[in-house]
This record gives structure tokens, sequence and C-alpha cells, in this order.
């Protein structure tokens, strides 16, 4: 199971504050899906305004495997622009 990190008070609304949780998925889609059963609106959040992080490496696509033992660290996008 890939350990989730909720790095941001962002998702407490829907996770009543858990701050880590374990969930079974092969890939960050169904991750997004299987934390969307367990705590509802949580996937729309993540699709709309998280930025994930696997095994300490930012990623991007949705399809990027997880292991067994990957860690996943959600936390809020960064917005910039130009100065």
């Amino acid at each position: 199971m890939a350990r989730v990190v909720f790095v941001s008070s962002t998702f407490d609304q829907f996770t009543q504050g858990v701050e880590t949780v374990d969930i079974p998925a092969s890939n960050i889609f169904g991750l997004a899906r299987a934390l969307d059963r367990r705590f509802p609106g949580l996937g729309k959040v993540i699709e709309n305004h998280a930025s994930i992080a696997v095994d300490g490496e930012v990623i991007q696509a949705w399809a990027s495997p997880l292991s067994e033992d990957s860690e996943v660290v959600l936390f809020p996008k960064v917005a910039g622009g130009r100065a």
C-alpha cells in the first residue's frame, strides 16, 4: 500500500485532519480514485489544486506507477509568474 501524506490544511475539510493514510493503488490515477472513495470530493481537489510527489520526486503523469512501499505527498500547487 502506498503511504499518502497530506501536507496542508487544504485537504482537512475532506480528511477531517487525517495526516497520513495507506491506500492500495498501482498508479496515481488509481490512488486519486481510491482517495475520492474514502474522502468524497477529494479526488477533484487533487486533480485541480494539488501537486504530487512520489518518493521525493514531483510528478506530472497520473499514470506514474506506485510500488507497495511508495510515499506519496500531496501539497497545494504553487502559483507563480513573472515579476
